[in-house]
């Protein structure tokens, strides 16, 4: 195998393939990236058996072949040199000479036969949407995702088409995001997508123009995205029914401006440690939200300006899940729905119906 190429546009690819490859492994070869130079195009290739990211771009391929070369190295090799073009060559014995300008790396590959098959997701159930769509609905949800592996399913993102509706829920046990679009496209699948792969993709998409099609199986889901594919196997597992999670009967409505109550939070959160967890507050009374919290480090008060129509509500919250929602809303108001000091926590945007929000509250030492 022989090649010339440009060198940032092969570090770029280096870089978003590396996030597939295993960090450390019994097996040398998925510690690498699987280069296949043809046709005059390079596609490189990580894999680490759960996820697999694929990019193919034109270079100048003098003589085919293939090899697989330990992601780390290529990479601090690539980043490191200062021409703009880069040349790999590798012999039968997959001995590489890497150059760029006056820089030479002699360096040992692997037998791209050491390489695992990279799985196919079939092509007969697929869809595209916009880059836009799907990068919007992952941010929209993506930060309730649950991290305790005791519950697998929960560590990804529920992704469903029904009836030109797609969804994405993610939930940890303690808040549930939902986000729902009509869309303009035949086909059905329901499947749970690692948040691992769900980012990796997000940051692929970016909010650039263009479209992402995803390609879902029984088993894996494929997402092609510009140049790039990424790959990875679906959890398995019962996923919670969200929709009978969300309360339907509300006692007390609350408009709150997001911006006023993330800083009335961040402020009162100043007392809050990971040893002094102690719940935020929050009083509803009189068109005035309340916050405050008590810890050892001592105590704190402040309030916001609200709409509310029903009763007098308190209510105490983990001031992170809190937090994570008002921040991931992306909205300036939004209306926070009580059902008891009990129940959970319903938040939708003021205007539209671009998601929806649970937080469970926490109870208090007197409850």
């Amino acid at each position: 195998m022989k090649i010339v190429c440009n060198r940032d546009k092969l570090n770029e690819a280096i870089q978003i393939v590396s996030r597939a490859v295993a960090t450390k492994s019994n097996l040398a070869s998925i510690e690498g990236i699987l280069l296949i130079a043809e046709n005059g195009t390079l596609t490189l290739t990580g894999y680490d058996f759960e996820m697999g990211i694929k990019t193919t771009f034109e270079c100048d391929v003098e003589m085919e072949g293939d090899v697989v070369l330990n992601a780390q190295l290529l990479g601090n090799i690539v980043r490191k040199v200062n021409n703009d073009y880069i040349s790999i060559e590798c012999d039968e014995r997959m001995n590489c000479v890497i150059k760029s300008g006056i820089t030479k790396y002699n360096i040992k590959g692997i037998d791209s036969t050491d390489y695992p098959d990279f799985p196919s997701a079939g092509k007969d159930n697929s869809v595209k949407i916009e880059n836009s769509l799907f990068s919007e609905m992952c941010d929209y949800v993506i930060y309730a995702v649950s991290t305790d592996e005791k519950r697998p399913a929960h560590t990804g993102v529920l992704i469903k088409l029904e009836d030109r509706q797609l969804t994405m829920v993610a939930l940890d046990g303690y808040r549930l995001a939902v986000c729902e679009r009509e869309v303009d496209f035949d086909g059905s699948f329901n499947m749970i997508v690692p948040a691992k792969a769900m980012n990796e993709v997000r940051k692929i998409a970016g909010d650039k123009d263009g479209k992402i099609t995803i390609f879902a199986s029984r088993r894996y889901v494929m997402f092609k995205a510009g140049e790039f594919i990424v790959l990875s196997r679906l959890l398995e597992g019962d996923f919670l029914d969200y929709k009978k999670a969300i309360p339907t009967n509300y006692m007390t409505d609350a408009v709150i401006n997001t911006r006023a109550l993330q800083e009335a939070v961040e402020r009162v959160s100043l007392i809050i440690t990971e040893r002094l967890r102690n719940p935020v507050k929050m009083n509803i009374s009189d068109n005035t939200l309340s916050v405050k919290c008590a810890t050892e480090l001592g105590d704190v008060y402040d309030e916001i300006s609200v709409g509310q129509v029903g009763p007098d509500m308190e209510i105490g919250f983990n001031n992170r899940y809190i937090l994570d929602a008002l921040k991931a809303s992306k909205k300036d108001e939004l209306i926070f729905k009580f059902s008891g000091p009990l129940a959970p926590c319903k938040i939708i945007p003021k205007e539209g119906d671009d998601f929806t929000y649970l937080v469970l509250p926490v109870r208090f030492k007197n409850d």
